[in-house]
């Protein structure tokens, strides 16, 4: 084999880095729920998942981090549009997307370039953006029985977007 042969495979940077992400995203996953003062299930079961999620992150540990958050949030207070709520939805939503473009490339020598992450992050603020205004929306939305043409007007929007999701895996 000669060195015109060999595959050039550029500058990216090395896949530890997400596995570095991760980490960082993970513990700060693990001290929203501290500032709430859950320590329990906290230490006992989120920080172990989530180091675990570092170390494996094709493996269940970041579907249990994402559920054991989840169940730590609806505990933890009454409020769901809390200011800790609020933020431990993107952390969440981040660690999921890192764990799995982690997940997908092999082994830990592994290089990454940032055009492969630009769809993910689109993807990710996109996503973000949508729940900016979905909790905006319910802000904005009287705390008491709601009228019942507003219930009918939300029923057909929900109806809508199941559609365009369908019609979106139709179109693929």
């Amino acid at each position: 084999m000669s060195a015109q042969d060999a595959l050039v495979v550029g500058r990216g940077m090395p896949v530890l880095v997400l596995r570095a992400a991760i980490f960082v995203v993970g513990i700060a996953i693990v001290i929203v729920p501290l500032q709430e003062g859950v320590t329990v299930g906290t230490f006992v079961v989120l920080l172990p998942t989530v180091l675990a999620s570092v170390y494996a992150p094709a493996s269940p540990a970041p579907a249990g981090v994402v559920v054991v958050a989840a169940v730590i949030a609806a505990v933890a207070g009454d409020d769901p549009l809390r200011p800790e709520v609020l933020v431990l939805v993107p952390l969440v939503h981040l660690f999921h997307v890192l764990c799995g473009l982690a997940g997908a490339v092999p082994g830990t020598s592994a290089r990454v370039h940032l055009r492969a992450l630009r769809a993910s992050a689109q993807r990710f603020l996109l996503v973000q953006a949508v729940m900016a205004a979905v909790v905006v929306g319910v802000r904005v939305l009287p705390a008491g029985r709601a009228e019942p043409l507003l219930e009918a007007v939300a029923l057909v929007g929900l109806a809508g977007v199941a559609l365009v999701i369908v019609w979106l895996q139709r179109v693929r």
